[in-house]
């Protein structure tokens, strides 16, 4: 039950952050919206923020699910454009507000796992030490979730499309050909 309430006030959150900026949106708001009291609500968040990082990890969970590979990591970043474009004014309502580093940070939560996914599945990743592994992840989270970051703060425009051709040329095969140079080195 307690998921199914969290889901409803993170479904008012998204209906009231569409037509909304993060920074008018009030729990009275959210509570009306979801149909629940204010006990309820705190039952489960501390405040409108507690909410919007609950929503935006369990929304990330439910987009990238599954494991990505080398091969798949292509079709997770097309899962990640599209449901930015499909909430773009949430996405930009969120951005806009004081507390935009929830959204940043957002971010990397998300592409941090799936760029270990990708790591883990090269050749040869296993031979490289932790403390150089970290830091190449650290290389690519950095750049993909700035370039998002980038795309957004331009009021993501060009289209998702153009900028997920963009980071797919960019990074297809570059962290192999980073792991086989640190391995000849």
């Amino acid at each position: 039950m307690s998921n199914i309430t969290k889901r409803a006030l993170a479904t008012a959150l998204k209906e009231l952050l569409a037509q909304n900026p993060l920074d008018k949106i009030t729990i009275q708001n959210l509570v009306d919206t979801a149909e629940v009291s204010r006990k309820t609500f705190y039952y489960h968040f501390e405040d409108i923020y507690d909410l919007l990082e609950w929503a935006l990890v369990d929304q990330g969970r439910r987009l990238l699910g599954e494991k990505v590979t080398a091969d798949t990591w292509q079709q997770g970043l097309e899962r990640v454009f599209a449901y930015l474009e499909e909430n773009r004014s949430v996405i930009l309502n969120i951005h806009r507000s004081k507390n935009r580093g929830i959204l940043d940070a957002h971010m990397s939560q998300l592409i941090r796992p799936v760029l270990q996914d990708v790591f883990d599945s090269q050749p040869g990743q296993d031979q490289i030490p932790e403390e150089d592994r970290q830091f190449i992840l650290e290389l690519y989270s950095y750049g993909v979730v700035s370039l998002f970051l980038y795309w957004i703060n331009n009021g993501m425009k060009p289209e998702g499309d153009y900028m997920r051709k963009r980071i797919n040329r960019l990074f297809s095969g570059s962290m192999e050909g980073m792991i086989r140079r640190y391995l000849e080195n």
